[in-house]
């Protein structure tokens, strides 16, 4: 996968990207190619190397069609009960992997078993942050792909948790 100056991308993890420049470096001797991405949420900027940029998972946007779609999947049935009962820290790890791949179904997925957990009893604090994480990582996509603002989006995701769940309101982890 290539990428263009100007091209929004997500960075595993970490979120919403512009890619700033594409630029060559001499590392150990070694000339390589970096794109320099400039992540949205706290105006950071890195270096991802070209030739490492798919293994990292880095990748595009999705569609305004897969939005609607991840919309729908978090509209669904809970996730299995098994997610619910295992304790925290086994919980934290699986879904710490699922942050880390890089996909946004995975994102999803934390969100609705963090959802679920928090909607039966409190969040530790380490899922409470990881919960606040998964879901601006879902916002900020999600308001990409559709082109709309951040707030209005995370209020459909809101309304769709409050579907699943089957509760009058999800409000904050």
């Amino acid at each position: 996968m290539h990428f263009n100056i100007g091209d929004k991308v997500i960075y595993p993890n970490h979120g919403l990207g512009v890619v700033e420049t594409i630029t060559r470096q001499n590392v150990f001797g070694q000339e390589i190619q970096f794109y320099q991405l400039r992540l949205l949420e706290n105006n950071s900027m890195i270096l991802v190397p070209v030739q490492n940029a798919e293994t990292i998972g880095l990748r595009g946007i999705i569609t305004k069609k897969d939005a609607r779609n991840l919309l729908f999947l978090l509209q669904m049935a809970n996730p299995e009960v098994k997610q619910q009962i295992k304790e925290w820290k086994s919980r934290f790890r699986e879904n710490t992997e699922r942050m880390k791949s890089g996909r946004i179904t995975d994102v999803v997925e934390v969100v609705r078993i963090l959802a679920k957990v928090n909607s039966r009893k409190s969040l530790s604090f380490r899922e409470k942050k990881m919960y606040d994480k998964a879901k601006r990582l879902l916002v900020s996509e999600l308001a990409a792909a559709e082109n709309m603002p951040e707030d209005a989006v995370e209020r459909q995701i809101d309304q769709a948790l409050v579907v699943s769940l089957g509760t009058k309101n999800i409000g904050n982890a």
